[in-house]
């Protein structure tokens, strides 16, 4: 195909994606009808229907470049934090995690989309996916470095946990808009949800 063609067809498949984006996660799938999409996107029905058969279609296409921008936000602004498991860094590895969600509501949003009306059909591979490697990735970054996880738990088990409580704390703060629902900021929230994880047995001992 020539490149000039290939570059109309990227042009208007993002353009109807974007447009499908900001209808879904309004509206709702079934909500949002394709003749919707297609004056959104500024495209004929027949245009439409040339790059994508079905509205699933759009759906599908949608999540998978959704899923591309987050893996690459994954590898450069959460990946490179880390390296350690030390608390210092695990509230810079937070704070990221937070500014990733807060820049980014429409990709939870659209798998929430798919929770209620595929029963996240789209989502639920990709959700285990980053699990799964991030179980991978902490057990090898704990045979090299510290684990300051009690002694009686599993460091990768725990790691993960506290990467998805960032998560799950930014998107309540950000998504849901409960600002200070802990009532703290979020630099203290995560001060705090890292030393809740990482606080020896002993240590808790010591003070009480």
């Amino acid at each position: 195909m020539p490149k000039l063609l290939d570059d109309t067809v990227a042009k208007n498949r993002l353009k109807i994606e974007r447009a499908a984006l900001k209808l879904f996660t309004r509206q709702g799938f079934h909500g949002t009808t394709v003749r919707e999409i297609a004056h959104q996107a500024g495209v004929s029905m027949g245009k439409l229907y040339l790059y994508y058969p079905t509205k699933e279609k759009i759906f599908i296409g949608l999540v998978q470049r959704m899923e591309q921008k987050m893996e690459a936000l994954r590898r450069s602004k959460i990946f490179p934090l880390m390296q350690s498991p030390d608390p210092e860094s695990l509230k810079k590895l937070g704070m990221a995690v937070g500014r990733v969600v807060s820049e980014n509501l429409d990709y939870w949003r659209l798998m929430y989309v798919d929770v209620v009306e595929f029963r996240h059909k789209h989502f639920l591979h990709s959700y285990r996916e980053v699990a799964g490697g991030l179980r991978t990735y902490s057990t090898a970054l704990f045979q090299k470095a510290p684990i300051p996880f009690p002694n009686d738990v599993n460091p990768g088990f725990a790691y993960v946990s506290l990467y998805l409580q960032f998560v799950t704390h930014f998107l309540v703060e950000k998504l849901f808009g409960a600002e200070r629902y802990l009532g703290v900021s979020d630099e203290e929230a995560v001060d705090q949800f890292v030393r809740l994880y990482t606080r020896s047995r002993k240590d808790r001992a010591s003070k009480s």
